[in-house]
């Protein structure tokens, strides 16, 4: 009994018995855990726990519920979060190199708290299918992360790295992406409507279909980019350059050009194309 009590906590069974739930794990009771080899966490409840710093690569928390959870500078390289609860959780500088976050959701109805996810290492990242509205990634490194159709709706990605990331039929509407690196990033068919990504860079990008009506994109970086019949209506793209890009049966009624780099690129096979 002094074994469950210390590792389980003293609110009944251990996760996933009969009877009353158990009370949220603790940090040493974790780090009993993984004392004793055990690194599997999947479902069990870590909700508030300090684990900054902690070494958890490889672990599995697959539905561990982390719900205000602090883990600043933890290492959960390779781990596996899908469909965890990170609601308010704290991930500033974690690394989660590799890891998998399918189907996590960060912000559940009944929460205000969005994840933080500040200069987090995410490359290769899986979040496929992840709710992510509203989290912090400002400066987070993505590269080559896979967010197909993940929702991004509101996030902050501020300065983040997400070369070459997967992010088609992602929802990213309203997102901050002011100095986003995203060169070579796949965003076809994406939601980027009304984002706003000042000095960011597309380089290279696939934005094949994306929508970015009235999307803010002064002194943006979508050079070579396909953006064969994407939704460019009402957008700012003031000082933007765009040199090379494709805008094959694009949508650009009413978009700003002012000052914008269009060497290289055809204009006339776009729809309600006209300087403003």
């Amino acid at each position: 009994m002094d074994f469950i009590k210390r590792v389980f906590g003293t609110g009944g069974t251990a996760p996933g018995g009969g009877g009353t739930a158990s009370a949220a794990l603790s940090r040493e009771a974790v780090e009993e855990r993984l004392r004793g080899g055990d690194r599997s966490l999947a479902g069990v409840d870590l909700r508030g726990a300090d684990l900054s710093g902690m070494e958890l690569a490889g672990a599995d928390l697959a539905r561990a519920v982390l719900c205000g959870a602090r883990l600043t500078g933890a290492v959960l390289r390779d781990a596996d979060l899908t469909g965890a609860d990170l609601c308010g959780a704290d991930f500033t500088d974690a690394d989660l190199t590799g890891a998998t976050l399918r189907d996590a959701t960060c912000l559940n109805t009944g929460s205000t708290t969005p994840a933080v996810f500040v200069n987090a290492r995410m490359a290769g990242a899986s979040l496929l299918g992840a709710e992510l509205t509203r989290a912090d990634l400002s400066g987070a490194d993505l590269t080559d992360a896979s967010l197909f159709e993940a929702t991004l709706h509101k996030v902050k990605l501020r300065g983040a790295k997400l070369v070459r990331a997967r992010m088609g039929g992602a929802n990213l509407r309203h997102s901050e992406m002011d100095d986003a690196d995203l060169t070579g990033a796949d965003l076809r068919t994406a939601d980027l409507s009304r984002v706003t990504a000042r000095g960011a860079t597309f380089a290279g990008a696939t934005l094949v279909r994306a929508n970015l009506a009235a999307a803010v994109l002064e002194g943006a970086d979508l050079s070579g980019a396909d953006l064969t019949e994407a939704d460019l209506q009402d957008a700012n793209l003031r000082g933007a350059n765009l040199r090379g890009a494709n805008l094959a049966r694009a949508e650009m009624d009413s978009a700003v050009l002012d000052g914008a780099d269009l060497e290289g690129v055809d204009t006339s096979v776009c729809r309600n194309y006209a300087v403003t």
